[in-house]
Order: structure tokens, then sequence, then C-alpha cells
């Protein structure tokens, strides 16, 4: 597993408030979406730098995108991220962890069990707790016929326009590269319907285990996501406990891939704000629930 590093360029911007004592914004440790790569955040890394913020972007054997033909499941997805934590992070080191999609899944059930690091924050961006965007009936029905016949190890399924991105432009850019290299910032042309199936199983479980959940959450989310219905999102999102507070932000220019697409200066400005805001939260259970927003 690898972790790709970025620290902030100007030590004084991790400075929160005027007159406040130094403090160390959280680092940010970001999580890719299905069988994809890092690549997806390259976008939102000049932004970061310039905020003071540290970032990380994991690589997990059996789930990036050099590693999909691996036979794996979700829960080593999940074992995998959480020792790459573990050998990165030393006990009580304070981390907020995020993720894209399906990266933001594993993010969540990171979040989830118990850690020897602080976890002080949640980042969600396009959570897929469920396929239920628009553009998901074309293959929805035949997809679960698979599943019910064992066949989905053998399958897969070709990415289709709009690739995620409401940018003309930026979405040219993405047909270039699938066409070229058969991957792209967008992720790769063709998915693996058992690694879906995966995805979906381990959706299942977050959702089942979400009011687990005790830290502050961000949730960033298109209002046209053709992936994952933002009616998904708030359903799962009534079920988190009091002590979860929640910003949750609509977005209104982009698709699925937020980190790429219009909204991407958004994007990068609030994971910022967040990992600021989350270097005053040391311990799930003091949390102060006045620093956190509920936005829409």
């Amino acid at each position: 597993m690898r972790l790709t590093t970025q620290m902030p360029t100007d030590p004084s911007s991790q400075r929160v408030g005027a007159g406040s004592p130094a403090a160390q914004p959280a680092t940010l440790v970001l999580i890719h979406g299905l069988f994809s790569s890092p690549a997806e955040f390259g976008l939102l890394s000049r932004i970061l730098r310039a905020r003071g913020i540290a970032f990380e972007f994991l690589e997990i054997p059996g789930y990036t995108n050099a590693d999909r033909t691996r036979p794996s499941s979700w829960r080593q997805w999940v074992d995998a991220a959480d020792a790459a934590l573990d050998a990165r992070f030393a006990t009580g080191t304070s981390i907020a962890i995020g993720g894209l999609c399906v990266g933001g899944m594993i993010a969540a059930a990171l979040a989830i069990r118990p850690r020897p690091q602080t976890v002080v924050g949640l980042a969600l961006m396009s959570p897929t707790f469920e396929y239920d965007g628009w553009s998901i009936g074309r293959w929805q029905r035949w997809r679960k016929l698979a599943y019910l016949l064992r066949i989905d190890r053998w399958m897969t399924v070709r990415e289709q326009a709009p690739f995620g991105i409401k940018n003309l432009k930026t979405r040219e850019w993405v047909m270039q590269e699938l066409a070229g290299a058969g991957a792209s910032a967008a992720g790769p042309a063709k998915l693996p319907l058992r690694g879906i199936r995966e995805a979906e199983r381990l959706c299942a479980w977050v959702r089942k285990n979400f009011a687990a959940i005790r830290v502050p959450l961000l949730v960033l989310h298109a209002r046209e996501d053709e992936i994952a219905s933002l009616a998904s999102v708030d359903r799962v999102l009534a079920t988190a406990t009091a002590t979860a507070t929640t910003r949750r932000v609509v977005l209104e220019h982009s698709f699925h891939m937020i980190t790429i697409d219009n909204d991407r200066q958004r994007v990068a400005h609030e994971l910022a704000d967040f990992a600021t805001a989350s270097a005053r939260f040391r311990s799930p259970d003091r949390l102060d629930v006045t620093q956190c927003r509920v936005a829409s």
C-alpha cells in the first residue's frame, strides 16, 4: 500500500483565527473512488497547499486502479486502509479522513472502527450509500440478476457519458484519456461487476452502522449526481447521532465527480475549512457541537 503525501508550504497559514495560538490543521487522509486512483484529487492540491493543509492519498491493494484485477472483498479494502493508517500515523495523532464515492464508504468504515489515531472529522464527497442516481436505470436490473446467478466475476461495466462530469471541456479531456490509456482522473474505462457488488455490500454495512459515527461530518454532494441521489444521502444522514454534527453542502454545478468538475474549487476550500476546524476536536467524547454548522 502507498501513501501520497503533500505538506503545506506556508507554516504561517496554519494559524486558526487572529490572535489565537498556533494550531495545526488535522491532516486530511483522502481515499479515491472505486478502482480509480489519487488522480481524482489532483485538481484540489493547489488550494489545499495554499491553505496550509497537509493531505495524504491512500492507495489500497485490491481497490486502487492498478490492483483492481486482484480478487478481494470490501472487508479486505477496509483492512488494507486500516493497516495503512496504523503504519503512517502514531497513536493519538489527529486525522480527518474522507473519500470520494465508494472511497467515502471506506472512510466511514474507518471512522466507525475503534482505532489508535484520533479521528477528528469525516468528509464524504459524493457518498454512494446507494446506486440510485438518474443514470443507473439502464443496468440496475441486470446487475442484480448477475449477482443472483453468480456470474458477476466474469462481467464488466463500461463507463459511459457523462462520466460524472458536467463541464463539457473536462468531459472531453476525460474521454480522450479513457480512449488512450483506459483510465483517467475520473476512474477506469471499465469496472468489474464483482467489484461493484463488493462496493454495494460495503455501502449496506455503512448504512446499517452509520449511527455509530461520533465525529463531525462534512458532506459534499451534487444535486444532479447521476450515480447516487441526494435523497439517498439525506436518508442516511437522518440516522446520524446528535454528537455527529453535520455540514451538508449541496453543489449546483457538477455531477458525481465533484473533485474535477465545476465545483472543484469550492470542494477544496470546504475541505480546507473542515481540516482547520477539526483541529479543535481532540476526542469524540468531548465534541463541542457549537463549532460545527449545519448547512445546505
